[in-house]
């Protein structure tokens, strides 16, 4: 198997195979992200799916001189596409037949995009999907966000790059600090405090309840509290 450093310069050279490539390699990383955010409301492979093609962005947008691995830069994008799915579902009632069709068109666009080395019109998509046109638009119209619902996240969604921890960590410890980093900035200073003590300094709840000056009770249900909405932030997005 080729590696990702050989095949982007490849990509950057003007070898349109070497994308396809790239994405099929880095997939496991897709599955790995799509297994940590697996919600009863979806099969498994929708998810994948859609982790896929933030995994295709990260190959159309990714540049060496960013200066982290690709799988460092690929892993905040997959998540990002898997959140605003999540977000964009739970906002609007699709029905699952449009569901299907704005999935089919996403793949198609995405597709198109890196065969014609730009955006595809709403007929070629259409084509490339086998589909009408005028299902095509109300699918993606269907399951398009209204933009005052769609929060302050940049086009990436989650972290950048730069804000992750190591450039040369293995996929799964990158996919773990992405997910540790998005689960203790929702918390308050004083929620993060003991989650860290708790999980990452292994003390008890006693020995933080002396040091913070409170009883174990309070340690209790401030852990309990902060647990449950890392727990629902991390699926629902």
């Amino acid at each position: 198997m080729t590696d990702n450093r050989e095949l982007i310069r490849r990509l950057k050279q003007g070898d349109k195979s070497a994308g396809d490539e790239l994405v099929e390699n880095n997939m496991g990383l897709v599955y790995s992200i799509a297994g940590k955010m697996m919600n009863r409301r979806y099969e498994m492979e929708d998810i994948v799916q859609i982790g896929a093609m933030g995994l295709v962005k990260a190959v159309r947008k990714f540049d060496e001189s960013y200066g982290v691995q690709f799988s460092t830069y690929a892993v905040p994008m997959i998540i990002g596409e898997i959140k605003r799915f999540f977000r964009d579902d739970g906002a609007v009632k699709v029905s699952r037949s449009l569901k299907e069709a704005a999935l089919k068109g996403r793949r198609a666009e995405e597709a198109l995009r890196r065969r014609l080395g730009r955006d595809p019109s709403v007929s070629e998509t259409a084509a490339e999907a086998g589909l009408e046109e005028s299902v095509l638009i109300e699918a993606f119209e269907a399951s398009a966000l209204p933009g005052s619902l769609q929060g302050g996240q940049g086009e990436n969604g989650g972290p950048s790059p730069e804000e992750l921890l190591s450039s040369d960590d293995t996929e799964e410890r990158i996919v773990d600090r992405v997910f540790i980093k998005e689960a203790l900035s929702i918390l308050s200073e004083r929620e993060k405090n003991i989650i860290v003590m708790r999980y990452f300094r292994g003390k008890t709840q006693s020995e933080i309840a002396r040091s913070i000056g409170v009883s174990q009770v309070q340690i209790s249900r401030i852990e309990k509290k902060a647990i449950e909405r890392i727990r629902e932030t991390m699926v629902t997005g």
